[in-house]
């Protein structure tokens, strides 16, 4: 069955060879869509090749507005690709989206072109689009459709092909792992990356060991891409009165135990005193989605068409299951505009590199409409945040740039780095003064006039 494939597999193989390498990248641009496939016919290859552009950027913006809101919403956006309308004319809380082909092209920042061919009236060639964060956010928010730009860690993902003949993984005729390289998909909100199938990889794992979740082979390879998650992505394929028939899951194969700077941790650590439950319970963790246990299930769909063109099929596949793994996540960090709160805040940091760090966190998430800083001192700042939505959501924006952000009785919040936060909370039980008490050692804060440029660029800068 799988020799079916080999000779539309063998090109796809082979225009996937645009270099990825093992120390792979984490907190990739989500306003970027990677490699779509276009292609165009007109009566000269000037009008094929702006078609097949046009047509890229159709089916770019609908990936990329999928993929920032959730499954929910898509009533309200337009399927551009298709060029069909919104499936509804309006909603009663939402605002419905269309989009003109100059309005697209006012969206976009750039494009990059790759395999490009054309003959007097064909165009083909595989396009990189990018998108302006600001002018899609303001997007969204003008038409009141909540959405997330919030990335989990990169996973590493083994695309294992299983067939009537047997499974498959690194052989050359396994079309399942040619599609997730056509086009990466380390842009998503959970970002995987599929490995370079080299002798090495080879030597590490096979096919039934990678679904029998083998965890010394699994870890040997996450250590390899320097990533702390590893999911098998098993495609079974039936061949049945000419239609293509395919399951697809997502398995978590391999997690790291614990989410690095995540509460869990620091508790366990210890450094003043444990941190209290109330630390810990402040809110959903990055924890609650990653964690999940060895084996389960991360996602799951079904798919069938004619014969012929599993590559269509398979990226499909592919769009689907990542949607549906990563809907909880989007869930959980969703930013809504139409619910906005002022969150009084003090900032903790021991170094100027801290409070750079405190505050690049804050004005670079689109959580945060503003930040003033009222005062600040040498180890510490007031501020005013203007967030958006569930403030438990901001905890976990913050902690997936590192840093802790609480609140011990629901009103006034904290942040800092985790390891500052650990000495604070040890701290809290004796000494109940904002930034540690009047020890000489904790100098108090004393209000400091700020530098009003430098402020109103930190608000404008978000919107």
């Amino acid at each position: 069955m799988i020799v079916r494939f080999a000779a539309a597999v063998f090109s796809v193989v082979f225009l996937t060879a645009y270099g990825v390498t093992p120390a792979l990248a984490i907190g990739e641009d989500v306003f970027v869509v990677p490699r779509v496939t276009v292609q165009a016919q007109a009566d000269s290859a000037t009008r094929a090749k702006i078609a097949a552009q046009m047509q890229g950027r159709r089916r770019a913006m609908d990936i990329l507005l999928r993929r920032l809101t959730v499954e929910e919403d898509w009533v309200y956006l337009p399927r551009l690709a298709m060029g069909e309308p919104a499936a509804i004319e309006f909603g009663f809380d939402r605002g419905v989206i269309a989009l003109d082909d100059n309005a697209l092209e006012q969206l976009e920042s750039g494009f990059e072109v790759y395999n490009e061919k054309s003959s007097s009236s064909t165009y083909r060639a595989f396009i990189t689009y990018r998108f302006k964060p600001a002018a899609v956010r303001k997007l969204l928010k003008d038409a009141q459709i909540p959405y997330s730009e919030a990335q989990t860690r990169t996973a590493l993902v083994l695309p294992v092909l299983q067939t009537g003949s047997g499974l498959y993984l690194w052989e050359e005729n396994n079309p399942w792992m040619a599609a997730w390289k056509v086009r990466p998909y380390n842009n998503e909100l959970t970002p995987m990356t599929a490995p370079l199938g080299d002798l090495e990889d080879a030597a590490t794992i096979s096919a039934q060991r990678a679904l029998s979740l083998d965890q010394a082979a699994l870890h040997i390879l996450a250590d390899r891409y320097s990533v702390s998650q590893v999911i098998v992505a098993h495609a079974f394929l039936q061949q049945i009165d000419g239609e293509d028939r395919l399951r697809v899951r997502l398995i978590n194969g391999f997690r790291e135990s614990g989410d690095i700077g995540s509460f869990d941790e620091l508790g366990a650590a210890g450094v003043d005193g444990a941190l209290d439950d109330r630390l810990i319970q402040q809110g959903p963790s990055t924890n609650d989605f990653i964690q999940a246990k060895i084996g389960d299930v991360l996602a799951e769909a079904w798919f069938r068409q004619s014969s012929g063109n599993f590559p269509t099929l398979a990226e499909g596949a592919i769009e689907t299951a990542i949607a549906k793994h990563a809907k909880p996540w989007k869930q959980r960090t969703l930013i809504d505009h139409t619910e906005a709160a002022l969150l009084e805040a003090s900032a903790f940091f021991q170094s100027i590199g801290e409070w750079g760090k405190i505050r690049s966190a804050l004005v670079s998430t689109p959580l945060i409409g503003s930040v003033q800083v009222r005062s600040m001192s040498r180890r510490g700042a007031e501020v005013l945040i203007r967030a958006y939505g569930d403030p438990g959501k901001l905890i976990i924006a913050m902690e997936s740039q590192g840093l802790a952000l609480w609140s011990e009785d629901g009103e006034r919040w904290m942040i800092a780095t985790p390891v500052t936060a650990q000495a604070v909370r040890g701290r809290s039980h004796r000494r109940r003064n904002r930034f540690g008490g009047n020890d000489n050692d904790e100098p108090r804060i004393e209000p400091a006039a700020l530098d009003e440029t430098e402020t109103s660029a930190k608000i404008d800068s978000r919107f």
